[in-house]
């Protein structure tokens, strides 16, 4: 009888135990917010300032995470210390910070020969982490990404 009476407390314990309020501080990669929260310092994304002015093309980003994440609509919002990036492959060809919750990214052109996609990164300061877009696009010079009215609105997710 004793061994009933412990096992049941034991196990209301752990019922207790598993129901707190859950910290909603990062984002794993199935799509819910848990622990541990990301670590991620605001990443030093930077463009090389010697570049031709007269090749580039621009994107309009929106980031929407719960797109990608259902609570995030609840918990995380676009801040003003937020970045998006565009790479081709790991070089930084353009940076923006939200205006207010648009991202406006000049890309410049790749290094000569270069032909791989441009790809988007999505730093959130409230989570602390870097998020991958699921789109790319190649770049042409004078091209342009989304609009104002309808903005390029990829999926990011956090590397896996």
């Amino acid at each position: 009888m004793k061994r009933i009476i412990i096992t049941l407390f034991a196990l209301v314990g752990l019922v207790f135990a598993g129901c707190h309020k859950e910290s909603i501080t990062s984002i794993d990669t199935n799509g819910t917010f848990g622990s541990p929260h990301g670590s991620v310092n605001t990443p030093l994304w930077s463009v090389d300032t010697n570049y031709d002015y007269s090749s580039s093309m621009t994107a309009v980003v929106e980031v929407e995470l719960s797109l990608t994440y259902s609570q995030a609509a609840n918990n995380w919002h676009v801040d003003s210390s937020d970045m998006v990036g565009a790479f081709c492959g790991d070089k930084c060809v353009g940076v923006a910070k939200p205006t207010p919750n648009l991202f406006f990214v000049y890309i410049i052109a790749p290094e000569v020969g270069n032909t791989e996609p441009i790809t988007l990164r999505y730093y959130s300061s409230v989570l602390k982490n870097i998020f991958y877009s699921d789109v790319s696009f190649p770049f042409v010079n004078g091209g342009q990404q989304g609009t104002v009215n309808q903005p390029l609105r990829p999926q990011f997710r956090t590397e896996e």
